[in-house]
C-alpha cells in the first residue's frame, strides 16, 4: 500500500480511512460491524470516509441477469449481517445503478455539517436496501437531508454545485490513489515516533467487528501518545 496520504500532516491521533460506497451491498452488510469498530475506539481514531466509487456515471438499467446476482448475493449477505433486505430498489425491473448521485450526496452532507456524513450515507443506505427509495434521485436525497438539520435549498444548491460534483471526484481518486479495489476497505493512517507517515490495511471486504478490534488495537499500541 502507499505510504501516502491525501493531507499530510502532523496528526493529532491516527485516523481511520473508511472507503465505502453507499450503493455498495456488502458495506451495508458491514455496517453493524462498523458501528462496533466504531464504539470500541471512541475518540482515540478521527474516522474519515471516502465515497469509493461503485458504479459512478452508470446509464443503462440493471439487466434482469444482473438482478438475478444480486438478489443471490443480498440474500447472503442477509443471512451474514442480519441486515434488511426486503426492499432492495436495485431488484425493480429499469432501476439504472448509478452511484454517484448518493456518494455526492454524502460528500455534500460532509462538507454541510461535518461529522454528520457517516450516519447520513447509513441512514440512505438503509433507505435503499429496505425501503426500495431510489437515492439517485436528488428530492429523495433531500428528503433525508432535511433529517439531520439540513434545510432542502441548501442541501440542493450545493448538492448540484461544480465544488461538490469536484470533491466527489476527488473522492474516487483518492480511493484509485490508494489502490482500492473494492468496498469496504478499512485503513489505519498513524505516525511514529519521529513523525513518518504509516498505513495499515485493516480489512479489505466484509469483516467481523472483532477481528478488526484485534487489528486495530494491535496497530494502535505502535502509535506514541499524542
Amino acid at each position: 500500500m502507499a505510504s501516502e496520504h491525501p493531507a499530510a500532516q502532523v496528526l493529532a491521533r491516527p485516523r481511520l480511512l473508511y472507503f465505502a460506497d453507499t450503493m455498495c451491498s456488502w458495506c451495508y452488510g458491514f455496517a453493524p460491524e462498523m458501528n462496533a469498530v466504531l464504539a470500541a475506539l471512541g475518540d482515540r481514531v478521527e474516522m474519515l470516509l471516502f465515497s469509493g466509487g461503485l458504479r459512478p456515471f452508470t446509464t443503462e438499467p440493471v439487466a434482469d441477469k444482473m438482478r438475478g446476482f444480486f438478489a443471490e448475493t443480498y440474500a447472503r449477505i442477509a443471512d451474514l449481517s442480519g441486515q434488511d433486505f426486503t426492499g432492495p430498489r436495485s431488484l425493480m425491473p429499469g432501476f439504472i445503478y448509478d452511484t454517484e448521485p448518493a456518494s455526492r450526496a454524502v460528500v455534500t452532507v460532509r462538507a454541510l455539517v461535518p461529522g454528520k456524513a457517516y450516519p447520513f450515507m447509513l441512514a440512505i443506505q438503509r433507505a435503499f436496501y429496505s425501503a426500495g427509495a431510489d437515492i439517485t434521485k436528488a428530492d429523495v436525497l433531500a428528503d433525508h437531508a432535511e433529517t439531520f438539520g439540513i434545510a432542502r435549498d441548501a442541501f440542493l444548491s450545493s448538492f448540484d454545485s461544480e465544488e461538490m460534483r469536484q470533491a466527489t471526484l476527488a473522492d474516487f481518486q483518492v480511493a484509485q490513489r490508494f489502490g482500492i479495489d473494492g468496498f469496504p476497505t478499512l485503513v489505519l493512517h498513524r505516525q511514529d515516533a519521529g513523525g513518518k507517515d504509516e498505513l495499515i490495511l485493516l480489512g479489505k471486504g466484509y469483516s467481523e467487528a472483532a477481528a478488526l478490534i484485534e487489528r486495530l488495537e494491535a496497530a494502535l499500541a505502535g502509535v506514541p501518545a499524542a
